[in-house]
Order: C-alpha cells, then structure tokens, then sequence
C-alpha cells in the first residue's frame, strides 16, 4: 500500500514559489504583469503540459457557472487554466503541503485567487458535502493512489448527477514490473500505476457511466521528443518541470518515454459521468 506521508515528501519542495518568481524574472517576465501562460511550462506537472490539460477540460461541459473539482491539484496550473479559459470556480486539493502554499502565492500572482481556491487535503476522504460539484477531473494523480474503489467511490460522492469526471492518468498496458524513478514515483513502493482494466471497473463499480476512453500514446511520444530536443538544444530553462522533479528528472523523463514507446506504459483518457 503507498504511504501518504511519503507521496507528499516525493513531491514536496522548499521554497517553491521564491524559485518560481525567480525563474520568471530570468525570463524577462514583469512580475506585476504575470498570467497563467506565463507559469505553464512549470505549473502543468502532466504529459503534454497545457495541451494535456486542454483535451482533459474540454471534455468536462464547462461554462462560468460551473463549480469544478481538481483532484490533485499540484500547484494549480489546470485549475488557472480552467479558471481563466471557461470562467469556472475551481477548487483544487493536494496532498502536498509545499504545493498548496506555493498554488495558492500563484493564484494571487496571476489575480485568480477568488476563482481558484486550493486545499491541503487527501482525495480519499474529500472535505466536501455530497454533490457538491458539477465536474471533476484528475489529472497524473491514480499513479500515486492504491485505493482505486476509494478514489473513484470518492470521486463519485462529490460530483452531482450527471456531471463529468475526466481523469487521465499513465496507466499499464501490460501486467509487468515497472522500471524506477518516473516522475510520480522514485521506487516501486510509492507507486500504485495500474492496468486501464482496472481504473475501468473501479469507475463503474462506484456508480459512474464510462462514455469514452482514449490512449494518448502518440500524444505522448511526440510531447517527449520535442522536449529532450529542446533540452539537448537550450538546456534547462528557468522555469520547468525539473523544478518539481528534482535532480534525477532526466533519468525520469527517459525512463517513462522509453516505457510509453515500448506500450508497457499509456497515458489514457477516461471520461466518466454519474
């Protein structure tokens, strides 16, 4: 079983949001002027960054009276998405302690703090009253989840009938050993990466409806190539995913591009509704 404490140490970060602004600025970006563009090759912590995001949201039947829920929210690069592209509430919680304090510094960095609230929270047990939102959505999060009949059970209380929930996760194609560090994960004992089979029954076991499920494999691969060529070619910028990664990031981008390219891992789409 993966240990909570240990998800959020994996991902926790000092100081996250002072590294942030210092990146923008190496950038050449105002910071009185920052949008959410401005964050999203660091905050979009998924395959695909915010074109990931953008196929996730698009799915979810969104319009500005709409109250959202981001499963995991990391530091809330798809909530600011959300918040600023469809003018939806969203509300986002997170495990990791270092996350939702830089998130929330974010949110008022870009002036979308009373359209984006996050939370430190657990997304098995949700502080929300039953039917509380009117779409759901998780992104890269059922990697780092072992209880999957919670997960979705929780998933399926929160959301009000019928209303959507997108999650997308890298998810097993094949039931074989899995090679370490990958972003989610730096041994096999704090994952909990699953087969598609199993995500499926474990939706609909909690009640939802399955309307469509794609695998993003070709997505992915292409995401992936034009990133190591532009790390080959500029090295590490400023602002990116090595900042939420660490100091193995390079081992575990190839380790996860070699694994989605060899179709024992997929990055797959599941649109459910209650």
């Amino acid at each position: 079983m993966v240990n909570e404490v240990r998800v959020s140490e994996h991902y926790s970060r000092k100081d996250l949001f002072k590294i942030i602004k210092q990146g923008l600025i190496q950038e050449g970006v105002d910071l009185d002027l920052v949008s959410p563009e401005d964050l999203s090759s660091v905050d979009e912590f998924h395959i695909g960054g915010i074109e990931g995001t953008r196929f996730v949201s698009d799915k979810l039947g969104l319009s500005s009276m709409s109250k959202v829920l981001d499963i995991g929210c990391g530091i809330g690069g798809p909530a600011r998405f959300i918040a600023e592209t469809y003018k939806s509430s969203v509300t986002g919680i997170d495990l990791t302690a270092s996350y939702i304090k830089a998130g929330v510094a974010l949110n008022e960095l870009v002036g979308l703090s009373g359209k984006v609230n996050l939370l430190t929270a657990s997304a098995l047990e949700m502080p929300f009253c039953d039917n509380h939102f009117d779409a759901t959505y998780m992104i890269h999060v059922g990697m780092n989840i072992a209880n999957k009949k919670q997960l979705m059970s929780e998933a399926f209380r929160v959301t009000k009938p019928d209303g959507f929930f997108v999650l997308y996760d890298v998810m097993k194609l094949e039931d074989v050993d899995i090679e370490y560090p990958l972003p989610w994960a730096d041994k096999k004992s704090e994952s909990a990466v699953e087969l598609i089979s199993n995500y499926e029954s474990a939706l609909e076991n909690a009640g939802f409806h399955i309307v469509e499920k794609e695998n993003k494999t070709k997505f992915a691969i292409t995401f992936f190539q034009n990133m190591i060529a532009n790390t080959k070619k500029n090295g590490p910028t400023p602002l990116g995913l090595h900042l939420l990664m660490g100091d193995n990031t390079s081992k575990k981008i190839s380790n996860i591009f070699r694994q989605i390219q060899d179709e024992i891992l997929a990055p797959t789409v599941i649109v459910s509704k209650k």
